[in-house]
């Protein structure tokens, strides 16, 4: 698969978020674990949501890592047990949109890295995942995962 690169400036956004700690093996149930609370607890809470969830890990690599699940939200969504309300920091980045299988994102990051290097350019920070479907509800065929890495 061929893949787009594009440069964007992404917003600050207010988000729900929830930290769960797996490994490689694991990721997948603190993935659906982390979403299903912050659904729950948005619903409870009557929070808006403001976007497609995402997903960022300043761990990630590690043998036992925390991912740091997040749910755009409104003005006005409250923190609860176990759930915080954060304002997630936007910025410059290089990005991204993965289609079909989790399982082969692992290209898209490397397509993202080569062109970070071949355009001389350098990553400032964390990837994000945004998930703009639920795999739930969606063939596999048709996932999009859109991966941004912010730039120096």
């Amino acid at each position: 698969m061929a893949y787009e690169i594009t440069e964007k400036d992404l917003p600050p956004q207010l988000a729900l978020t929830r930290r769960e700690t797996v490994t490689m093996k694991t990721i997948g149930e603190g993935l659906d674990a982390g979403f299903a609370a912050l659904k729950d607890h948005a619903a409870a809470t009557g929070a808006e949501t403001a976007g497609p969830p995402f997903v960022f890990s300043p761990d990630f690599g590690k043998d036992q890592f925390d991912l740091v699940i997040c749910m755009p939200v409104t003005a006005g969504a409250e923190a609860g047990e176990g759930i915080a309300l954060e304002e997630i920091a936007g910025g410059h980045v290089a990005a991204v949109t993965h289609k079909g299988a989790y399982t082969d994102v692992p290209k898209a990051y490397e397509a993202l890295f080569g062109w970070i290097k071949e355009n001389g350019r350098e990553p400032a920070g964390v990837a994000r995942e945004v998930y703009h479907n639920d795999p739930k509800e969606t063939p596999e065929s048709e996932l999009l995962v859109e991966i941004a890495i912010p730039l120096k």
